[in-house]
């Protein structure tokens, strides 16, 4: 389960080759074996009066916390998620929601909550607030019958923050397609700086900062504006010269960057791993903030196959940027050996086998919960 309705209108992209299949989380994988698999949107709303009044009450409420749970999303998808044996959700609220609110859901599914970043959800509530949110995430948790991490390192200090018994999480690495993802087949121009994405722990303003001349082209939906005092810097909010930004047309971007920089708050949760991957695949340079989640740690080699700059610095970011700016030869040996580690180290296969073995431990259908 996950924000279900645009990944199934996108499943018949992936066929034709416009879409990659990373973002289906395996859902792809797990169908071509042969098993029994739906997606579930869970931005479904309820089908009741009732259950469309709760929800307008809980977006007030939550928007208001900053921080949130919905027993109403989780009352739309009760009937489908009982008729299976086992519920995987991939976002961090619903999984919790899923947890907390289980009661709703009859016929015994195992639930299974996966997470981006359990252990910085807390830090973005009102600290008055904080009590009351981290009492609502214990009775989450222990609604759960598992638990997965997308990163390593957020799993580690869940653990320890939540007191979570480690047989009851795993960890679930991320993947990209590299069948999709891929350097440029002919000779490409190469136009400027790269940034891309729309998670809060994105840090815009450091590489807004930074002391570069570059053309700066920054894809996101959060709400930043393009600096007057900065013209090199353009702000793209999903469209490109009145074109929709698509998976095929982001690709092209990546290929005729010169530069891909992921600049990231200082956070548990594994956030800029997607862009980076994608990036790496297309044999692009990428600078990468060195945050304390920062996965696959000991894959990533600054000098090697990236750079990594401390985060929230936007001087070493700029020197990273000129290193790069300077040295052609840099720029594609680091591109080169960057899809090199992609195919090594980051393709479909590694997310696929992880989840294979993660769903074939799971207890029957029924049992009682760890």
């Amino acid at each position: 389960m996950y924000p279900g309705q645009t990944r199934t209108l996108r499943l018949p992209a992936i066929q034709t080759g416009e879409a990659p299949k990373e973002f289906f989380y395996g859902y792809t994988y797990l169908r071509d074996q042969g098993y029994k698999v739906a997606i579930g949107d869970n931005r479904q709303d309820p089908a009741t009066a009732y259950g469309k009044t709760i929800l307008y009450y809980e977006r007030l409420r939550n928007r208001a916390l900053n921080f949130g749970f919905t027993s109403s999303r989780v009352m739309a998808l009760a009937d489908q998620i009982s008729a299976y044996d086992i519920a995987l959700s991939f976002t961090d609220f619903f999984s919790l929601s899923m947890g907390l609110y289980r009661h709703h859901i009859k016929g015994g599914a195992k639930l299974v909550g996966g997470f981006h970043g359990l252990s910085d959800l807390i830090d973005r509530v009102n600290p008055a607030l904080r009590g009351y949110a981290r009492t609502r995430i214990l009775k989450a948790i222990f609604g759960l019958d598992h638990l997965f991490f997308s990163g390593e390192v957020d799993r580690e200090v869940a653990i320890e923050m939540y007191g979570i018994p480690r047989q009851k999480t795993s960890y679930f690495p991320f993947g990209v397609d590299t069948d999709f993802w891929h350097p440029s087949q002919s000779p490409s121009p190469h136009h400027g700086i790269l940034s891309v994405g729309s998670d809060p722990s994105r840090d815009f303003a450091s590489l807004i900062s930074a002391d570069v001349e570059e053309n700066i082209r920054i894809i996101t939906r959060l709400n930043i504006a393009a600096p007057t005092h900065r013209p090199n810097v353009e702000i793209i909010r999903g469209s490109l010269n009145n074109s929709p930004i698509t998976d095929v047309s982001l690709r092209t971007l990546y290929q005729n960057s010169k530069i891909v920089v992921v600049p990231l708050k200082d956070v548990w949760q594994p956030t800029g791993c997607s862009v980076t991957l994608q990036a790496m695949a297309c044999a692009k340079p990428v600078i990468i903030s060195h945050i304390k989640g920062l996965w696959d740690a000991d894959i990533l080699k600054s000098g090697e196959n990236c750079l990594l700059v401390p985060p929230g610095d936007p001087q070493a970011l700029s020197q990273a940027i000129h290193d790069l700016q300077k040295d052609p030869a840099l720029r594609k040996r680091i591109g080169q050996e960057a899809r090199k580690t992609a195919e090594r180290n980051f393709t479909l296969s590694r997310m696929e086998n992880a989840l294979e073995t993660m769903l074939l431990a799971m207890p029957p259908k029924g049992q009682n919960r760890a």
